[in-house]
C-alpha cells in the first residue's frame, strides 16, 4: 500500500479532480462522499447565522493568497447541479476513458442514448473523479457515495464498471420523513428515500458491524432468569442469549433510525448549508468501514459533515471543496463540536455568538492543526499510476482522426511549447541536445512538442493530449521517436546508441517534476477560470508573477 503524501486535517480548496491526481495509490482507508446528484437545479440556501463582514473578508484574503478568485458572496451559498457537455466537461476526458476504461465509455454512451446529454456529461463527470478514486482507496478500502433517485442507477453502473460489480457491497436506504406540504398533494408515489452506494476495493475490505439497542418490545423477550439473577432468552433448546452479553439488533441495509432535517427542524446541526447530512449518518459509515487512525476522505466537502465525523471518531481526514466559503463552514462546524481549528479567529466566534447563547454552548479547550491547500500548493506525488484496469475485454479504438495536442481543446502546441521552453529551457528532453544557429544564438525552432506516451503506441502505453504528456523533443528524437517508442524508451536507445548530448540520463530533464509542472498549471488554470480556457487566458497564467 502506498504512503499518504497528504497531512492530517488538511482541507484542499480547488477542483477535486487535480487533488486526487495528486495523491499516491492506495493510501485513503475510506472515501465518503454527497456528491451532486444531477438534480439540474442550483441550490440555494442561506448559512445560519449568516456569513459576517469579517468571516468574508477572510475567504477574500485566502483565495488572494491562492491567486483565484471569490466567487461565494455575503448572503447565498451556491450548489450548482446543472450539467452540459460544454460547459463542465474537459474535451480529453472522454478520450481518456474511451482508451483506458471502454467498460466506463459503455456506460456513458448508454446514458446518453437512454436518459439525455446532460445526464450522461455529468456520469462522465463522475467517473474521471471515480476512477481516481479506486486508484487511491487501499486494497482494505471502500467507498460510500450518497445519491437519490435519480442518480442511482447511473452511478450503479458507473461503479460496477470502475469497481467491478463483484465489489457491490450494499445497497443503503436511508428513509426520509413522510411528505408534507405541496409534496404530500403529488399525484404519485412520493419519494421517502434516499440511497447510500457501498463498494469495496477488494474482497479484502474491512467491516466492522453494528448494532442498535433493543426496543422495548425485544427486551421483554428475555424472560429467563438464572441462578445469578442474569435475564436471557432461549434460542434454542441447548443455547441461552444473556442480556448483558447481547450486543443489540443488528443494522440493516435499511437505515430508519436517523432522523434527517427536514424533520429535526431546529438541530443544533444546521448550518444552513444546501444539501447538508446530519453527522449520525455519517458517524455509522465511518464505524463501519474504518478503524481509529485510519485515513477518511470526502472530496465534496461542502460544510464538513464528513470531516467532522471523522475527527469525532478519531479518524485522520482529508477533505476537499470547490468554494472558499467551505473553510468557514469547516472552522464552524468544529468549533460548535468543541475544537478550535488552526486560524480559527475571533471572526469564527463572533458569527456564533448568537447559536453559543441560544444552544448553552461551551466554549472549545481543544486546539488543533490543520492545513489549508489551493491550486498552487498541490502534494507530491512520489509514485506513477497503475496500468489501466479492466474489468471487460478491452475494446479497439475506431478509426478516426487524433486532433494535435491541445490542452482544455483551446491551446496549440505552440502555446505548449512556449509554457515548456520557459520552465525547463529549450532542449531536447529525449537527448539533451540544445540547438544553435551558427552564431551560437539557441534555434528553438528546431524543437517539437510530442507525447511522452504516444497516442498510438502499443496496448497498455497509450497517451493523451494533457500538457503533463507533452514534451520537447528535436526533430532527429521525434522521427526516431514516433508512435513506436515511449520518452523512456526514447531515451534508453539514444543511451545505447551513444546518441545523448548529456553524460548520463540522470541529467536529462526529470519527468517528474515536468508532470508536477503540468499538474500544477492545469490545476491553478482550472480554479481560476475553469475547464475551458481560451489562450489569451493562458498566456496570462503562464505570464503571471510567482508562477
Amino acid at each position: 500500500m502506498g504512503a499518504l503524501n497528504v497531512q492530517n486535517r488538511t482541507l484542499a480548496i480547488m477542483d477535486n479532480l487535480p487533488f486526487l491526481r495528486s495523491i499516491n495509490n492506495e493510501c485513503i482507508d475510506l472515501i465518503a462522499i454527497d456528491p451532486p446528484f444531477a438534480a439540474n437545479e442550483t441550490f440555494r440556501q442561506n448559512p445560519k447565522p449568516p456569513i459576517t463582514d469579517d468571516e468574508l473578508a477572510e475567504e477574500r484574503a485566502l483565495a488572494r493568497k491562492h491567486g483565484v478568485e471569490h466567487h461565494e458572496g455575503i448572503g447565498e451559498t451556491r450548489v450548482k447541479d446543472v450539467w452540459s457537455w460544454d460547459a463542465d466537461i474537459h474535451p480529453g476526458w472522454k478520450e481518456r476513458i474511451e482508451d483506458d476504461y471502454p467498460q466506463v465509455f459503455k456506460v456513458i454512451e448508454a446514458v446518453e442514448a437512454c436518459a439525455s446529454e446532460n445526464e450522461a456529461a455529468y456520469v462522465c463527470y463522475m467517473a474521471v473523479r471515480l476512477i481516481e478514486c479506486h486508484r487511491v482507496l487501499k486494497p482494505t478500502g471502500s467507498l460510500y457515495i450518497h445519491c437519490d433517485d435519480h442518480a442511482n442507477s447511473y452511478l450503479r453502473m458507473l461503479l460496477d464498471a470502475i469497481f467491478a460489480a463483484s465489489n457491490f457491497r450494499h445497497e443503503i436506504i436511508w428513509q426520509l420523513p413522510a411528505a408534507s406540504g405541496f409534496k404530500s398533494l403529488a399525484n404519485k408515489f412520493i419519494r421517502g428515500h434516499d440511497t447510500i452506494l457501498h463498494y469495496s476495493k477488494s474482497n479484502k475490505s474491512n467491516f466492522n458491524k453494528e448494532y442498535l439497542p433493543y426496543s422495548q418490545d425485544q427486551l421483554k423477550r428475555f424472560t429467563g432468569v438464572d441462578e445469578d439473577g442474569r435475564r436471557y432468552k432461549t434460542i434454542t433448546k441447548s443455547r441461552r442469549l444473556y442480556l448483558d452479553e447481547a450486543k443489540g439488533v443488528p443494522i440493516t441495509d435499511v437505515w430508519m433510525d436517523i432522523a434527517s432535517f427536514q424533520t429535526i427542524v431546529n438541530s443544533p446541526e444546521i448550518t444552513g448549508y444546501a444539501t447538508q447530512k446530519p453527522l449520525a449518518l455519517y458517524e455509522r459509515i465511518i464505524k463501519a468501514s474504518s478503524n481509529p487512525g485510519d485515513v477518511v476522505m470526502d472530496i465534496f466537502a461542502g460544510c464538513a459533515t464528513t470531516a467532522v465525523a471523522a475527527e469525532r471518531l478519531e479518524r485522520k481526514w482529508i477533505a476537499c471543496d470547490m468554494a472558499y466559503r467551505s473553510w468557514t463552514m469547516l472552522k464552524r462546524r468544529f468549533y460548535l463540536n468543541g475544537i478550535a481549528l488552526q486560524e480559527t479567529t475571533d471572526s469564527t466566534k463572533n458569527a456564533l455568538a448568537s447559536v453559543k447563547k441560544d444552544k448553552g454552548f461551551q466554549e472549545p479547550q481543544q486546539w488543533t492543526t490543520s492545513y489549508i491547500i489551493g491550486p498552487n500548493e498541490l502534494p507530491q506525488r512520489t509514485d506513477s499510476d497503475p496500468v489501466p484496469y479492466h474489468h471487460l475485454p478491452r475494446g479497439r479504438r475506431g478509426q478516426r482522426t487524433i486532433q494535435s495536442a491541445t490542452w482544455s481543446g483551446r491551446i496549440s502546441k505552440e502555446e505548449a511549447k512556449k509554457l515548456l521552453i520557459e520552465r525547463f529551457g529549450p532542449v531536447c528532453w529525449g537527448c539533451g541536445y540544445e540547438p544553435r544557429r551558427p552564431n551560437g544564438s539557441l534555434d528553438d525552432t528546431l524543437l517539437e512538442v510530442d507525447h511522452i506516451r504516444a497516442r498510438r503506441a502499443s496496448e497498455g502505453t497509450q497517451g493523451d493530449d494533457e500538457l503533463y504528456n507533452l514534451a520537447l523533443l528535436h526533430r532527429t528524437c521525434n522521427g526516431i521517436k514516433r508512435n513506436k517508442l515511449t520518452l523512456e524508451e526514447l531515451r534508453k536507445d539514444n543511451a545505447l546508441n551513444a546518441r545523448l548530448y548529456v553524460d548520463n540520463l540522470g541529467q536529462l530533464v526529470d519527468l517528474f517534476e515536468a508532470q508536477q509542472f503540468a499538474m500544477e498549471k492545469i490545476a491553478h488554470h482550472v480554479a481560476t477560470h475553469g475547464y475551458q480556457p481560451s489562450m489569451t487566458e493562458l498566456r496570462l497564467v503562464a505570464e503571471s508573477p510567482g508562477d
